[in-house]
């Protein structure tokens, strides 16, 4: 019986409490051989230095034109950081597999797209429906539960989904062209669900060549945010988009880390000093 991506969260439930039916040494080899191929992908080193799917959405353009024009003035990714980046791509992996064995029809893997010169690569098409994989936090977990992310879609995955969406209109294992969906893994309590989207009616030809236009321009662009107030001192700081900005320190010279309990707090104005402790600054350190 043909399955129906309705019924995928339980099904794949289903598997991890009783098994799947039928585990192929074909389905086992081919999972490992993705694994394989992900994590000599995920362990060489790249810049992207052109518009993406996975970038195009940024709410922030002048974050876009550093990650363009700048890459290699940047933050660099700490080692943690890559870690739990590639632990969630490994379990990104893991859900497809346990979909295929569940029954539904998983294919389109990684398939190269391209849309209006913009190129990118889709998780999978499962049971005819563009799919696109998350690993979340169980904070970021409840947007895609309660169907919020368009009200704070700080990294933009919605226009990527929908991008995948619509380069795909011509491929024939896409059988619903009307919507795309989101398969969303809290990876601290193992909840799933989908998030579906529909297809907007978008002038993408226009977007696209704004974002080139824009990411041509000689100098960044304007913010898309400013500093928040911190406490009653007149201290301001960086919002939280801004603080997992890869391109703060170009955006704002001379800004200084504090460090709480509660994690780093980036001030671009100090008119009091917290007392805690500061990060030094490669200027202070020579």
């Amino acid at each position: 019986m043909t399955k129906s991506i309705e019924t995928l969260i339980e099904d794949v439930q289903k598997v991890l409490l009783v098994g799947p039916e039928e585990i192929s040494d074909q389905d086992l080899e081919d999972f490992g051989k993705g694994v394989a191929a992900l994590i000599k992908s995920k362990l060489q080193v790249k810049q992207e230095k052109y518009l993406r799917f996975s970038n195009m959405g940024s709410p922030c353009e002048r974050k876009l034109w550093y990650q363009i024009n700048r890459p290699d003035e940047q933050e660099e990714l700490t080692a943690d950081t890559k870690l739990k980046f590639l632990f969630g791509d490994l379990t990104e992996l893991l859900l497809l597999f346990l979909a295929k064995i569940a029954g539904h029809k998983v294919e389109g893997g990684q398939t190269q797209l391209d849309l209006h010169g913009i190129k990118g690569s889709r998780d999978a098409v499962i049971d005819g429906v563009v799919v696109d994989v998350k690993s979340t936090s169980s904070f970021s977990f409840k947007k895609f539960n309660e169907h919020t992310l368009k009200e704070d879609d700080a990294f933009g995955y919605i226009p990527q989904l929908l991008g995948y969406l619509e380069a795909s209109q011509e491929d024939d294992i896409v059988l619903d062209k009307s919507r795309a969906a989101f398969w969303a893994f809290d990876k601290s309590l193992g909840h799933m669900c989908l998030d579906f989207h529909a297809r907007p009616n978008w002038d993408w030809k226009a977007v696209i060549e704004y974002k080139q236009k824009t990411i041509s321009l000689p100098e960044p662009p304007e913010r898309a945010f400013e500093p928040v107030e911190f406490g009653k001192s007149g201290n301001m700081k960086l919002g939280s988009f801004c603080s997992y900005c890869s391109a703060k320190e170009l955006c704002y010279p001379g800004l200084r880390t504090f460090i709480y309990s509660t994690g780093p707090v980036y001030l671009t104005e100090v008119e009091s000093t917290p007392n805690v402790y500061e990060v030094p600054r490669a200027s202070d350190t020579g």
